[in-house]
């Protein structure tokens, strides 16, 4: 029986205050202190933690503090990192009332406030709220001389504290001035680097007079482990606050007040699921548009349900869009903890770069809808989607004077609401259908009653139960030339009517709508990060989505905190950049149907099952994954495996076809040749493995095991623990694997000849020649044949290879030539050294190569020569991406689809370099275009649907003449484009200049070279160009950026 080859991979403390005033000690991670009695505090240790207070923007006017009095102060005062002893004063309670302390009293929960915004009445007040305000009252004021923490607050599951001290600082006469230093710290305790939670909090200094309004300021900060408080360090002049007339000190006792609103934390044990009965969605890098996007369909519930039902019983697990839509949506439904969405990117076709890469929502939506209903054909849910989300709309032509129309229906699945310049979601639908008045040299022309005045517009004919609006944030800017975001305060409401804007309204179902979600972004035009908040029953409560946390909140966070712009009555403060970005109203008639409640029933059983089934196989994969530490990979060859190897050693590791194993680590040889024995159907008693060990000279070959002696031992240790024949073929340049032999040290190569010959096939008497495999790449000849083996070879071990061929003449060919090598660097065409010099790094007993390569061009040609990434566009005006060897000439730059003239032939190529925004082109010059007359100019023509910053396709230069008719023009740029004469018909042109377009009457403008020159005043702007008005008939992009990658989904 042939044998198997075994193959083996193998603290501090701090303070809390009884009932009687005396501290005892408890941990914490700030500082040590003693007991205290009831008059002072004694520090036995204080190492001082270094307290975050970072510069802010604006400095109070220290002069007057009395103008600054005043409820509404906004100012935020410059901070610095101080260093600080910091007294914890009271046991963390979490809320109600507290026992006066030594220095301070603390009174947590909601404090009344007429000016600030209270919350949804429905919110319970406990440790997850999302506001509260309490308050902490410091006796002995004008004695303090360390920092007080007061009890925490719990908001968001985390501690909130205020943090009161003294503060001295320097003031501009250098003389020192003493101040009140006021904080929140939030979570202060925790010895973890990875929370982080944002807020916003108003600090009061309470006034214990009523003719005096409290004093408060406003701060906005996203607390985290190394910045875990926040406020200011100057917030009120010390002598101020000891001032009895100014209002704030009674019996030497001030009261300071806190109101803190703050997001669900990140990185802490939140339970989403517990909080608020729904789970988050993980971010795989960039893809918190999606998640806010799935959240949406998923709470469409009719949509849901359909998404259940399409059949997937056959589809691939891997590549089917509709089952990982499926497991996405029953796994936000059924499990406890966030959903992972890789498992449906991967089914998208994407690869790991699309999952870090952000994408505009609307697009991702229209691309999705229209995968599911191309999806839902054929089935029982086909046309749910249109029912839906398809709304109908009329675009209409109207002579004014004569009694002729012309309309043309379509449907939409969102509505595109530009808020530039407008308030309100009223004014967007107003501007929406608004007429234009076509007149003058813009007539409609009517057929047979010639050119007319008309009225041109659009009205819809018909909304959808579920609305989709997008909020044209992000638009062209001529002035900057490139896609910026519009933070300009549009206001939107929770329920609205759109009656006004249908072309019928239906008086038995009126077109009034609920807001059912908000997408928000927060960032600008080069990115930024997606939430959503969503009222998932349509009952007005509403929750925030935010990746992977989700968390309750009020109506006014969901819908006025998104209005964008800076509103200075707004609760506290909200970004100017955060804002929302698309809308989903669910009209009132449909609310039930559309919100109707998904139960286990409307889950195919099948579905169910095969999902169940991959959650239960998922686990057994963690299992395995958790204990795989305990076991170990036998990768087991027959000796067979080793004939036709090729190469160093007896096989090749990443060809070998092995058998695979696993095993305990601590099992015994015993163990494991029960194993293999059941699995090659052979009685233990023939089965000898032979361990292979990666030896020092990195060569990898078997060991002996001794049965009788190591069946008891573990497999590990027999893994960490003969001699093969390999025959060369020097005419067929091959190897040949002629077994093995157990030999006796003290035996001579002489007497195992006859033994070689026997296994080659050659004759007994052939002379050989032998060689010993020393590491790889490297043989050794052995000349004394007459020598034992333990004198002939280098450091006799087991497993040792010999090497032999036949003695024919012209001698051996060294093995070394079947081994693969591969050049390293080139050398320069400059290079004067000899060979030896080039080979002399090469070691002696390898094989010696010198590489070559034959070019297209001259070598100091080629490397006097930039590599230049540009585009390349034919005579058939296709472009070609692709990276050129060339020399100084002259190119062409294209921005945002349109092209103008490149640099100078004397502008190094060493200066030029393709940006995000602007590429180069190469394109070959037609004849009648190389030398230009005076009276001649090339200039820049780009396409355009309607709007000028729409540009799109591939840009192009054409020759005018001063003078000439533009039909000559328009036949030589058709020539040009090659676009067919039916096709021709429907283009007009225009001259684009500061993003203006002035339409061209064809028939009447004669060529005027001034129009395309650039004003005088104007000399940084782009030059005007010549634009293509039509219909864009490529594949629609995003707006979102015109330089980002198309979304798309290939399964």
């Amino acid at each position: 029986m042939p044998p198997f080859c075994l193959f083996s991979y193998g603290k501090s403390v701090v303070v809390a205050a009884d009932k009687e005033g005396v501290l005892s000690l408890r941990k914490s991670n700030k500082s040590v202190f003693g007991t205290v009695g009831k008059d002072k505090t004694v520090p036995l240790l204080s190492p001082p933690p270094i307290m975050n207070h970072v510069t802010g923007h604006y400095r109070r006017n220290e002069d007057s503090p009395q103008n600054n009095q005043n409820s509404n102060v906004n100012e935020v005062e410059e901070m610095e990192i101080q260093e600080v002893t910091t007294t914890d004063w009271g046991t963390d309670t979490g809320g109600g009332e507290m026992d006066q302390t030594q220095n301070g009293e603390v009174v947590i929960g909601p404090q009344p406030d007429p000016n600030m915004p209270v919350q949804d009445a429905e919110m319970e007040e406990d440790e997850a709220r999302s506001e509260a305000t309490f308050r902490f009252t410091v006796h002995q004021f004008s004695k303090l001389k360390d920092s007080v923490l007061s009890p925490a607050c719990y908001v968001r599951n985390l501690p909130w504290k205020i943090m009161v001290m003294p503060r001295n600082s320097h003031a501009q006469d250098r003389t020192s001035q003493r101040s009140l230093g006021f904080f929140l710290q939030c979570n202060g305790e925790s010895e973890s680097s990875s929370w982080s939670c944002y807020a916003v909090a108003e600090l009061r200094l309470i006034s214990v007079r009523p003719d005096v309004e409290n004093f408060s300021r406003k701060i906005h900060h996203l607390f985290y482990s190394k910045e875990n408080d926040w406020g200011f360090s100057h917030f009120m002049a010390w002598n101020d606050v000891l001032d009895i007339e100014k209002g704030f000190i009674k019996d030497d006792a001030i009261t300071l007040e806190v109101q803190v609103v703050a997001d669900a934390p990140h990185g802490v044990s939140w339970d989403s699921k517990k909080h608020t009965g729904y789970v988050g969605l993980k971010n795989q890098g960039a893809t918190c548009y999606m998640n806010s996007l799935l959240q949406t369909l998923y709470f469409t519930n009719q949509l849901r349900k359909a998404v259940y039902k399409m059949p997937t019983e056959s589809d691939d697990s891997t590549k089917s869009v509709a089952l990982a839509l499926q497991r996405v949506f029953h796994e936000l439904q059924f499990c406890d903890k966030p959903v992972g969405t890789k498992k449906l990117t991967k089914s998208f076709g994407w690869e790991t770069l699309d999952s870090f890469m952000q994408h505009d929502v609307q697009e991702f939506l229209r691309v999705l809808l229209d995968k599911l209903e191309s999806k839902m054909k054929g089935t029982c849910v086909e046309g749910t989607v249109p029912k839906l989300f398809e709304g109908k709309m009329i675009s209409y032509i109207r002579c004014k004077n004569v009694d002729y129309s012309s309309t043309r229906s379509e449907t939409f699945y969102d509505i595109q609401l530009n808020i530039k310049g407008k308030k309100n979601i009223d004014e967007s639908f107003k501007d929406y259908i608004a007429k234009e008045t076509l007149d003058g040299d813009n007539k409609y022309d009517a057929g047979e009653h010639g050119l007319q005045d008309a009225e041109k517009g659009v009205i819809f004919s018909a909304f959808p139960p579920v609305l989709h609006l997008h909020l044209m944030r992000f638009q062209y800017d001529p002035i900057t030339d490139s896609s910026v975001k519009f933070n300009d305060r549009f206001e939107f409401y929770e329920k609205i009517s759109l009656d006004s804007y249908l072309q019928e309204p239906d008086p038995n179902n009126p077109a009034n709508y609920t807001l059912h979600a908000v997408l928000v972004h927060s960032g600008d035009n080069h990115g930024g990060h997606y939430v959503v908040f969503i009222n998932p029953r349509g009952d007005g409560k509403w929750c925030k989505f935010d990746d992977d946390v989700v968390s309750r909140c009020t109506k006014q966070e969901a819908i006025e905190h998104n209005y964008g712009g800076h509103d200075e009555d707004m609760n506290m403060t909200v970004k100017h950049c955060t804002n929302a970005y698309m809308l989903v109203y669910i009209r009132d008639s449909e609310l039930q149907n559309v919100l109707q409640e998904v139960t286990d029933a409307d889950i195919p059983s099948e579905l169910a099952d095969r999902l169940a089934e991959e959650k239960r196989m998922e686990q057994v994969r963690r299992k395995e994954r958790n204990e795989a530490h305990l076991y170990m990979t036998i990768n087991v060859l027959l000796e067979d495996s080793f004939d036709g190897h090729q190469g160093n050693d007896l096989y090749d590791a990443e060809r070998a076809l092995f058998r695979v194993f696993k095993i305990k680590k601590m099992a015994t040889i015993a163990e494991m040749l029960e194993m293999l024995a059941d699995a090659f159907k052979y009685p233990p008693e023939q089965i000898r493995p032979w361990p292979f060990s990666q030896r020092s000279n990195q060569t990898v070959r078997p060991s002996v095991l001794d049965l009788d002696a190591d069946l008891h031992k573990t497999v590990i240790d027999a893994a960490e623990n003969m001699n093969p024949w390999n025959m060369y073929d020097p005419k067929q340049k091959k190897i040949h694997y002629c077994g093995h032999s157990y030999l006796p040290v003290t035996s001579k190569l002489n007497d195992i000849i006859p033994l070689l010959n026997e296994r080659a096939g050659f004759p007994p008497d052939t002379e050989l020649l032998l060689y010993e495999e020393i590491r790889p790449n490297m043989i050794e000849k052995i000349v004394n044949f007459n020598d034992p083996l333990e004198k002939v070879l280098e450091e006799l071990m087991d497993g040792d290879i010999i090497v032999f061929e036949k003695d024919e003449r012209g001698g051996a060919v060294r093995l070394a030539d079947i081994y693969k090598d591969s050049p390293g660097h080139p050398l320069r065409c400059t290079f004067e050294g000899t060979l030896k010099r080039l080979v002399s790094f090469f070691q002696a007993k390898s094989s010696q190569k010198i590489f070559y390569q034959q070019l297209s061009i001259r070598v100091n040609e080629l490397e006097n020569k930039k590599q230049f990434k540009c585009i390349y566009v034919g005579p058939k005006m296709k472009e070609e991406k692709g990276a050129y060897i060339v020399s100084k000439q002259g190119l062409t730059e294209v921005n945002c689809n349109k092209v103008s003239l490149g640099p100078k032939e004397d502008t190094p190529l060493e200066s030029l370099g393709a940006t995000s925004a602007k590429v180069y082109r190469i394109e070959e010059v037609p004849r009648d275009e190389l030398h230009l007359a005076e009276d001649e100019m090339l200039i820049s023509c780009a396409h355009f649907h309607k709007e000028v910053f729409s540009t799109f396709g591939i840009p192009f230069l054409i020759k005018i003449k001063q003078g000439e008719t533009f039909s000559k023009v328009k036949e030589r740029i058709q020539k040009k484009l090659a676009v067919p004469e039916k096709e021709w018909e429907k283009f007009k042109f225009a001259v684009v200049a500061m993003g203006r377009p002035q339409s061209v009457d064809e028939d009447e403008y004669v060529v005027n070279l001034a129009d395309f020159r650039p004003l005088p005043n104007q000399a940084g702007n782009p030059r005007p160009w010549l634009g293509l008005d039509h219909v864009n008939k490529a594949p629609k992009r995003s707006r979102f950026n015109y330089l980002e990658k198309a979304i798309k989904i290939y399964n």
